[in-house]
C-alpha cells in the first residue's frame, strides 16, 4: 500500500511539472506574438521614396489598356465651341482611357482649371490651346506623362497626336497614337498610315530607346534616338519627321 501511494505521488507531481510548462509557454504566447507581427510589419513597410506595388501596378494596367485598344477604338470628340480646340481632344482621349494616372489628372484640370492644385496632385498640367498643345506630367524626376497635339490637315480635317510614357525608377514604356478627326462627324479615328510613318523612325532597332517631341510650336516632330555608349549612358541621335499637311516625312541626312 505504502509502494502504491509512493507510486502515484510521483505520477502527480509530473503531471503537476508538466502542466506547469505548458502554462508558462501559454502565457509567454502572446508576447512572441507581438513580437512576430513587429517584425512582419517592418519587413512589409514601404520605405520613403519608395512607390507602392499596386500603384505601380495600376499604372502599368491603365498604360497597357491604351497601348492595346488604341488601333480598334475610335473615340467621339464633344467640342465646346464652333470648332474642336486641344483641350476638346484631351477630354475626349483621356474620358476614354481615364484609369491612366496623367490622364486622369488631366482630366481634373480640365474640369477646373483655376482650382487645379499641381502641389497637391504631384502633376503639372500645361495647356496651351492657342498652339494646340497640352501635357499632363508627374512633378517628379520620373518621366510619366501624357502629351498631345493637333496639326490642322489640307482636307479641313484635324490630325492628334499622343505621346505617352510611364516611367519607373530604372525604366520606361512609351508608346504613341495618332488620330484623324473629322468635324463633321466629330470621331477621332485612328490613324495607322501615319503611326506607320513614325514608327519606321523610331522604332529603329539600331537603338536602345526613342522618344518623342511633339511640337508645341511649329509643327515638325523632333525623335531622338538612344544607343547603349558602353560607359553607362547613352548617345542620343536626333531626327526630324516634317510636316507636310497630311502626314509626315523624315528630314534627309537626319
Amino acid at each position: 500500500m505504502d509502494k502504491w501511494m509512493a507510486m502515484m505521488a510521483i505520477v502527480c507531481v509530473a503531471l503537476l511539472t508538466g502542466c506547469g510548462k505548458s502554462d508558462s509557454e501559454a502565457k509567454s504566447a502572446p508576447d512572441e506574438l507581438k513580437e512576430d507581427k513587429a517584425v512582419t510589419a517592418e519587413s512589409t513597410e514601404v520605405k520613403e521614396g519608395d512607390e507602392p506595388t499596386e500603384v505601380a501596378d495600376a499604372m502599368s494596367e491603365g498604360f497597357d489598356l491604351i497601348a492595346s485598344k488604341w488601333k480598334k477604338t475610335p473615340i467621339n470628340v464633344r467640342p465646346k465651341g464652333a470648332k474642336a480646340n486641344i483641350q476638346d481632344f484631351a477630354q475626349a482621349f483621356c474620358g476614354q482611357y481615364s484609369t491612366y494616372e496623367p490622364n486622369k489628372k488631366m482630366l481634373k484640370y480640365l474640369a477646373d482649371p483655376k482650382a487645379y492644385n499641381k502641389e497637391a496632385e504631384v502633376y503639372d498640367v500645361f495647356s496651351d490651346v492657342s498652339n494646340g498643345y497640352i501635357s499632363s506630367s508627374l512633378w517628379t524626376e520620373i518621366d510619366r506623362f501624357t502629351k498631345m497635339c493637333f496639326w490642322n490637315r489640307k482636307n479641313g480635317h484635324s490630325l492628334v497626336g499622343v505621346f505617352i510614357i510611364n516611367g519607373f525608377e530604372n525604366n520606361s514604356e512609351s508608346a504613341f497614337m495618332f488620330y484623324d478627326y473629322d468635324p463633321k462627324t466629330s470621331i477621332m479615328t485612328p490613324d495607322l498610315d501615319v503611326c506607320q510613318v513614325v514608327e519606321k523612325v523610331a522604332l529603329d532597332k539600331d537603338f536602345e530607346d526613342y522618344a518623342l517631341e511633339l511640337p508645341q510650336k511649329g509643327k515638325d516632330i523632333e525623335v531622338k534616338l538612344y544607343s547603349d555608349n558602353g560607359e553607362d549612358g547613352y548617345n542620343i541621335t536626333e531626327k526630324t519627321l516634317k510636316w507636310t499637311g497630311d502626314t509626315f516625312t523624315l528630314v534627309a541626312g537626319k
